[in-house]
């Protein structure tokens, strides 16, 4: 995860941008607060990521005992699997909405109740390039 810092002087206020940055290939934590606004006791967790640019969707659910938090009533972290979720999904930018849930399989967020909203960016693994070196033989005809 990253993050900067926006200051508005007309208002003299910081704004912290928190994005969650996730990498095919790998298994990566993502921490999260959820359980400030949560309703429920233990909720499961229905995560939506829509594609900025095409605005196709990916949903999955986590259950609350997957939440590897030591602190959970301050933050929650989340081991994901990159390539279980994302191995065919677009490179770039997706606006990310969590919410809490009773099921452990409903993947419409009609009446739940929103917990976060934010950034993520999916980065590609590393692109390798094959370099080659030619010789060029050139004839002059006079």
């Amino acid at each position: 995860m990253f993050g900067g810092f926006l200051f508005c002087k007309q208002s003299r206020y910081f704004i912290f941008i928190v994005v969650i940055r996730l990498i095919k290939g790998q298994t990566q934590n993502i921490i999260l607060t959820l359980t400030e606004k949560q309703l429920l006791t233990s909720p499961n967790y229905l995560f939506i990521f829509e594609n900025r640019s095409t605005n196709t969707d990916i949903k999955f659910v986590r259950l609350n005992n997957t939440d590897i938090s030591a602190y959970k009533d301050r933050y929650n972290e989340f081991t994901i699997v990159v390539n279980s979720f994302f191995n065919t999904a677009l490179n770039g930018q997706y606006t990310y909405t969590i919410y809490e849930q009773t099921s452990t399989t409903n993947t419409n967020p009609t009446g739940l109740n929103l917990l976060e909203t934010g950034i993520m960016e999916l980065e590609g693994t590393t692109i390798s390039f094959t370099e080659y070196e030619t010789t060029s033989t050139f004839t002059i005809r006079q």
